[in-house]
């Protein structure tokens, strides 16, 4: 359950912390107090989209912090080890977002990814607001509600059929592959070709940069050869001044000092041995300049092959690596289209035995679908009794079911609340307050089934009055004897059945607006519901309804 909620900069909310109770938490106030922005904080922590139009103006980030008692869900112990994140006294969430509209996420103070904030959200507080509602009255999503119901009996064979269906799809793909008995011979042809092509080109990894390398050398022949041989010439040439004559002459020149100075013989043999390097030198490059001997032709056929490597990269991959890996490929389909007209007529009676599969597996989930759909309207159909709708019906209409072949199904959910009124599409006839209704029953019916501790309903009085919202307020407090509820609520009935009590208001302070939070008990809480009734703060008639209401309110609920 949401222990602990912290906001700092969102909207007008400079700095505020609310700390929720078990059962029923109320938060109300007059309208544009700001509790559409708590919820609007709730959903970010959440990890619902969001966009840097929540910051307060001035500030540069919004940061909102969740706290939670796990100890009795088990699925978000889970996922917690699945991610590897310690499980502490108590769950924190956190989120921040810059006006740069950077996003960064935490759990217990270890960073996360959004995605895997939202996956562990979902499993922790469910939130009912005006997206539901626009949600239950598209019709296209009614298949969605009544597979979230009968997940347990409907996931599985969702993923057999998902199975058949792409295995179908892959089995079309090859026999469009394969064309016309004219099109598997001209697929042989170009395959047979473009196999010998590459095959005898043979390219060699490196081979295109070796080869540009020697046509560089060859292109630059005369300048190279004269770059050795004058090497050549200043080591050990024909004149006196090359380096090894000139070295052997400094020998000679200190032979005669070795024994006056015992670090002649040293240096002696230091530059007999340089001596004997440079002649080694000497002889390597005059062997360079002999050996690179070549023709016109030579260049010739260095050019052709580096032109063949290009074009067989160009038409093939621009890689040896993916030249190769696509010789493979086309050896492969090569070797398939060689029995053609055979593998194809296997194909198409592949492709027709999958079709039958998928019929029948789609005709057993569409079964299956109704006999939830029939459960799910028993369970919605008593839910909106207790709700004061005693004789409304509520029922999924599917289409007809082709004779064969692939499809999908289709479903809308129709709707009477009345007796004597015929079932019509519950999108065009639901009114206002039976919505509202509505959707309490529909998520508590599928909530359950959850195991989510905390739900969350924003304005679920829309259109309600009366005696009905005393039977909503009485329905809402059921909910939340085995799970925590919080309600914005503009009712005095729901507000007095309250566990606990929250008025949001507006302040002006130092010339700034600002929301805030305050808990009610006592003679606050009378203040309130005396608001929320819309009486007279008087002793006669006005706070004794209130205190009256309250008292009430109590007894009931021991009652329930």
């Amino acid at each position: 359950m949401l222990t602990s909620l912290q906001i700092k900069n969102i909207a007008i909310i400079e700095s505020l912390e609310i700390n929720f109770e078990k059962g029923l938490n109320v938060l109300s106030g007059e309208t544009g107090a700001g509790k559409s922005i708590i919820i609007d904080s709730l959903n970010f922590v959440l990890g619902k989209r969001a966009d840097k139009t929540l910051i307060s103006y001035g500030k540069d980030q919004a940061q909102v912090t969740a706290f939670f008692n796990i100890d009795d869900c088990q699925k978000a112990k889970d996922i917690l080890e699945e991610y590897g994140i310690d499980l502490e006294d108590e769950l924190m969430l956190k989120r921040t977002m810059t006006l740069d509209g950077k996003n960064t996420c935490h759990i217990n103070g270890q960073k996360v990814t959004l995605q895997m904030l939202k996956e562990l959200t979902e499993s922790l507080v469910n939130i009912y607001g005006q997206n539901d509602t626009q949600f239950i009255m598209n019709p296209k999503s009614h298949l969605e509600v009544l597979d979230a119901y009968g997940h347990d009996k409907i996931d599985s064979q969702k993923q057999k059929l998902a199975k058949i269906l792409e295995e179908y799809k892959e089995t079309q793909r090859k026999i469009k592959e394969f064309g016309s008995s004219q099109d598997i011979a001209k697929n042989i042809d170009l395959y047979e070709f473009q196999i010998r092509e590459i095959e005898e080109a043979n390219i060699q990894d490196n081979e295109e940069e070796e080869l540009v390398a020697l046509r560089h050398k060859m292109n630059n022949s005369q300048a190279y050869v004269s770059a050795l041989s004058s090497a050549h010439e200043l080591l050990n040439g024909y004149q006196d001044t090359n380096a090894i004559t000139m070295i052997s002459q400094s020998i000679q020149q200190i032979k005669h000092q070795a024994d006056s100075d015992k670090n002649i013989d040293e240096l002696m043999q230091r530059l007999e041995s340089t001596k004997i390097e440079l002649k080694d030198i000497a002889e390597t490059l005059d062997d360079m300049a002999q050996s690179f001997d070549f023709s016109p032709q030579d260049l010739q056929r260095v050019e052709e092959r580096i032109s063949l490597i290009r074009l067989i990269k160009r038409k093939y991959g621009d890689t040896v690596e993916k030249v190769n890996d696509y010789l493979q490929s086309i050896k492969e389909k090569y070797d398939f289209l060689q029995n053609g007209e055979e593998a194809l007529k296997d194909l198409e009676i592949d492709l027709e035995n999958l079709e039958k599969d998928y019929y029948k597996a789609a005709t057993t989930l569409t079964d299956t679908r109704k006999a939830v759909a029939k459960e799910l309207s028993q369970k919605i159909e008593k839910e909106l009794a207790e709700l004061g709708i005693k004789n409304a019906r509520f029922e999924a209409k599917f289409e007809e079911i082709p004779q064969s072949g692939i499809y999908t199904d289709e479903m809308e959910f129709l709707f009477s609340a009345n007796i004597g009124q015929p079932l019509r599409e519950l999108t065009k006839i639901i009114s206002g307050g039976e919505l509202s209704r509505f959707m309490l029953a529909l998520k508590n019916t599928i909530t359950n089934l959850d195991g989510i501790d905390t739900m969350v309903f924003d304005e679920i009085d829309t259109g309600i009055s009366g005696n009905i919202a005393d039977i909503v307020a009485q329905k809402l407090y059921k909910i939340s004897k085995n799970r925590q509820v919080l309600a914005i609520t503009h009712l005095p009935q729901l507000a007095s059945m309250a566990d606990a009590n929250y008025l949001i208001e507006k302040k002006v302070v130092n010339n700034n607006t600002q929301t805030e939070v305050t808990k009610l008990e006592g003679e606050d809480l009378i203040t309130e519901l005396l608001r929320l009734i819309g009486g007279t703060n008087t002793k006669e008639f006005g706070r004794p309804h209130a205190q009256e209401m309250k008292e009430y309110a109590n007894k009931v609920k021991n009652n329930l």
